[in-house]
């Protein structure tokens, strides 16, 4: 098509070029309108009045810049164009001038909003400004929780001098010693976090300790708590102390090591945890046995009348976390052995790598320790110390509940039945047989030495030793009390029945 037809073409089609831009402006009126009504509803959620104002006529609801107002119109949007049928009004006249809202930046703990260039309609234009540093002695801290974790982390990201905010906290009372702070990089962030052990002020006293908690600060806030919720039980809300800061890991960053003893009429307890850093978050890495069956791990290493210390025991470069204690100050509880459980990093948590125990003259202690041993398959280990528990003279006898000539008898049948058992699984049917005839000679009443007589009589090898265990126990539990002392040597130690006659 030449120029002069494509003239001709634009002339005679120019009735649908103008209803085109007829459209357009229609439509550009509509966005305005709609931007118009937007700012109304925000401003009206805000809770902000516009102000008013005299509008012009013929100006579009158009969204101006950020600092501008956004000019409105009195009169009516066009209800039709030409060649359509009748619509509508889409506004009305209104009378205001709405301001453009704007969603203000998210600013951490502690920051302000401010506007620098000190003209921000409906908050566009505002930013986070860091707080105002803070010079000179500070006042006394917050003594209310939320008020407290906004001071510190605001003196946090302030670069406070940490003697002025710990004299700030002591004044208050939410601290009473320089052992209630210390400070460590936790997260590696080659800044430290602050350790703060906080006194509860609105719980009453205990007699031992007092209520209280324990926060990891930064510029983000508490980014660790000891309880994750308060309790209103001052006796699971007891401040802990801080024990040490070492890494047990070998991340190359300090786990912290904290304590919260606990007593109740006779002995207290010693809580510890041990708070790494994992997946960027501080959370416990102490992985304990269950306290019964069924139960979850614990997250604590507990243990009564402790004291603790640092040392590489299996010389691997890293410090083992060292706990040593246990015994019980009731009289109830008979005579507990004390011991000393080593825990150390496992490539996933902190578990117990062994309990050592201490050296012991009693005769009850020798017996368990052989049990263990037994248990543990080390029958060489268990021998040695059963015929220890039998001959040797010079351990103590506690009578708990019996006397302690009783006592020793009970022991020694006992220690001699598993002895005639070893014998038996080590083929040595000889000396087994030579256990028999002692127990029989020595404790010929013994509910022991009946057992013994059918364990060795009854013995077809080590593959039918279990169901021989099993009818000489079912056998021993039809009789009154067959252990006799065994059964209660206090609620410290283990009380040994009908069933334990076999590993």
């Amino acid at each position: 098509m030449d120029k002069s037809g494509g003239e001709t073409f634009l002339k005679h089609f120019s009735p649908i070029a103008g209803r085109r831009e007829q459209m357009q402006a229609r439509s550009a009126t509509i966005t305005g309108s709609l931007i118009l009504l937007l700012s109304m509803f925000l401003a009206a959620c805000a809770g902000i009045d516009l102000p008013p104002t005299v509008p012009e006529t013929g100006v579009s609801a158009t969204a101006m810049a950020t600092d501008e107002v956004v000019a409105t119109t009195t009169e009516l949007l066009p209800t039709s164009l030409p060649g359509d049928e009748p619509s509508t009004t889409f506004l009305p006249e209104i009378g205001v001038t709405p301001v453009l809202m704007c969603t203000p930046p998210a600013c951490a703990i502690g920051e302000t909003y401010v506007c620098p260039s000190g003209d921000c309609p409906g908050g566009c234009g505002t930013v986070c400004a860091p707080p105002t540093p803070i010079t000179g002695p500070l006042g006394p801290a917050p003594t209310d929780w939320e008020s407290l974790e906004t001071w510190l982390t605001t003196l946090w990201r302030g670069d406070v001098n940490p003697a002025a905010v710990r004299a700030a906290l002591q004044q208050s009372g939410m601290q009473k010693s320089l052992e209630d702070w210390r400070a460590a990089d936790l997260d590696g962030d080659l800044r430290d976090e602050w350790i703060l052990v906080l006194y509860d002020q609105s719980l009453p006293g205990v007699p031992f300790g007092s209520a209280g908690d324990l926060w990891v600060v930064n510029g983000e806030g508490v980014i660790f708590r000891y309880y994750t919720a308060p309790s209103t039980d001052i006796y699971e809300f007891i401040a802990p102390t801080v024990v040490s800061l070492a890494d047990l890991t070998g991340d190359g960053l300090p786990e912290l090591i904290t304590d919260a003893t606990i007593c109740g009429a006779h002995t207290c307890y010693n809580n510890y945890r041990i708070t790494g850093l994992r997946d960027g978050a501080l959370v416990d890495l102490v992985l304990a046995p269950p306290v019964a069956e069924g139960e979850p791990p614990g997250t604590a290493i507990t243990m009564s009348y402790a004291d603790s210390k640092l040392a590489d025991v299996d010389n691997d470069g890293l410090p083992e976390f060292l706990v040593h204690g246990g015994t019980i100050g009731s009289a109830g509880a008979g005579v507990v052995r004390p011991r000393t459980e080593v825990w150390g990093w496992d490539g996933t948590a902190v578990s117990l790598a062994e309990t050592i125990l201490d050296p012991s003259g009693y005769r009850h202690h020798i017996l368990y320790e052989a049990n263990d041993r037994m248990a543990a398959g080390d029958l060489d280990g268990a021998l040695a110390l059963y015929e220890t528990a039998i001959n040797d003279a010079a351990l103590r006898d506690d009578g708990f509940a019996y006397a302690p000539e009783q006592t020793r008898a009970d022991i020694s049948a006992f220690a001699a039945f598993r002895l005639i058992l070893i014998d038996l699984m080590q083929g040595n049917a000889e000396r087994a047989a030579s256990r028999l005839a002692w127990l029989q000679m020595t404790y010929p009443e013994s509910p022991t030495t009946g057992a013994a007589l059918t364990l060795v009589s009854e013995w077809a090898g080590p593959d039918g030793a279990a169901a021989l265990c099993a009818r000489i126990e079912d056998s021993m539990a039809t009789l009154d009390n067959p252990t006799g002392a065994l059964a209660d040597m206090g609620y410290g130690n283990p009380s040994l029945g009908a069933a334990d006659f076999c590993p």
